[in-house]
């Protein structure tokens, strides 16, 4: 595959990104931070106290999605569900500060909000408690959610399937959602988790990590260039997917076209602070850029420079095509 590719190109696709609308539907994440000093030992069990000093509230899972759309000055409309709950109203309340497109999320009372409690003691975590409901939805949900997608479908760019293995998506509903969209012309991009990992038949782009494709296969797939290459060509072979990209985390990223071209490009990372929130960093930039008329190369390229950018930042924030552009013009010998 014809890596590296040309600067110039890749500085015009950010120039047309952005004023083009993405659906995304998948499990929905409310991320809570407690933040304080951790200077003495409780005398109840051997763990830190922590003296909790602020708080904040962030979106995460498919929404985290939406937010860095959002940045990159696209339309993104959230397809989920939350409980009718505290946690609920909030994620709802934050959501409708976000960003200006129509969102179709849904509460059911039968349900708990995904809700991921960490606390930051001095900059580091030392606990998390997590707070959901795993079932999946009911059908009358799923009926409800697949009806609000395609009243909007034939306005759509791309559809992104964001998969945590909360109970949103399965089968039938990820059936329905990809037929309809291939019916009607429009790309869809999955990142998938374990559950559902290969109910996703003929998507355009499957984008799972190198853990869950491991997981996923019954096997360790290592990170040399052999491994990874048949590892791509068996998900794509078993899915039936146009392409498949695979992202490794500090070794960059891996892709297989639908013509069967392979390549791989390393990750383009200054400095590492917080990994968090990378996938959806990619998967966001992935769409936006294929949205804009970019290849797959291309696309990967400047998914790729997005995951860089995020990892230097603290806590999950979305990335700019301001700071793409910075990161391409610093990384440009990678890439020219």
């Amino acid at each position: 595959m014809n890596f590296p590719l040309s600067q110039s190109a890749l500085s015009t696709i950010l120039d047309c990104i952005g004023n083009r609308r993405f659906a995304i539907v998948g499990d929905v994440i409310l991320d809570h931070y407690v933040y304080g000093r951790a200077e003495r030992l409780s005398a109840e069990a051997p763990i830190p106290i922590l003296d909790a000093e602020s708080e904040s509230y962030h979106l995460g899972g498919a929404a985290n999605v939406a937010n860095n759309l959002f940045a990159l000055g696209e339309g993104a409309s959230l397809y989920s569900v939350v409980g009718r709950d505290d946690g609920g109203h909030r994620f709802l309340r934050i959501l409708g500060d976000s960003g200006e497109s129509e969102q179709f999320v849904v509460m059911d009372p039968e349900r708990k909000t995904t809700v991921k409690q960490r606390w930051i003691a001095d900059g580091r975590q030392i606990a998390r408690a997590d707070f959901e409901t795993r079932a999946q939805i009911d059908d009358a949900l799923r009926e409800r959610m697949l009806a609000d997608l395609m009243a909007n479908l034939a306005q759509t760019d791309a559809v992104i399937l964001e998969d945590y293995d909360k109970g949103v998506l399965g089968p039938e509903l990820i059936g329905e959602i990809v037929a309809a969209a291939r019916e009607q012309g429009v790309i869809t991009l999955v990142d998938p988790k374990l559950d559902n990992f290969f109910a996703y038949q003929g998507v355009t782009v499957f984008k799972p990590n190198l853990r869950e494709a491991s997981a996923a296969l019954g096997r360790t797939v290592g990170p040399t260039a052999g491994d990874v290459e048949a590892c791509c060509r068996e998900l794509q072979e078993r899915l039936r997917c146009e392409n498949v990209v695979l992202t490794l985390s500090k070794d960059g990223v891996a892709l297989l076209d639908r013509a069967g071209n392979f390549g791989m490009l390393p990750a383009m990372i200054r400095f590492v602070h917080d990994a968090a929130g990378a996938g959806d960093t990619v998967v966001s930039v992935l769409a936006s850029a294929m949205a804009a008329g970019a290849s797959l190369q291309e696309a990967v390229t400047l998914a790729n420079l997005a995951g860089g950018v995020i990892c230097e930042k603290v806590g999950v924030q979305p990335v700019t095509v301001d700071e793409i552009r910075h990161a391409l013009g610093y990384f440009a010998d990678g890439v020219a």
